[in-house]
């Protein structure tokens, strides 16, 4: 039994173009001849300024102090990726 009807075909027709409208160009980088979109780049930052903030803390003395660092050096990672993204891509 299919509950497709001719006004759900027309909606769905209708609206197609609105949710095409977010395929445009991303942001790509040029790395030794293959594009890698821009997220990408901004997440291996954030990975590579989360172990960095990680080496510092341990270093200091602090690293102890987290607790659940299996949340918090995830969240750390994202926070400096978004950041990048939003300084770079926005």
């Amino acid at each position: 039994m299919r509950f497709t009807s001719k006004a759900n075909v027309i909606l769905l027709v209708s609206l197609t173009p609105f949710l095409l409208t977010g395929c445009q160009r991303a942001p790509a980088f040029n790395i030794e001849g293959s594009f890698f979109p821009g997220w990408l780049v901004c997440v291996v930052a954030g990975i590579i300024f989360a172990v960095c903030i990680r080496g510092l803390l341990c270093r200091v003395g602090l690293e102890r102090e987290i607790k659940p660092s299996i949340l918090i050096y995830p969240c750390v990672a994202l926070s400096f990726a978004l950041t990048t993204w939003l300084i770079f891509f926005r």
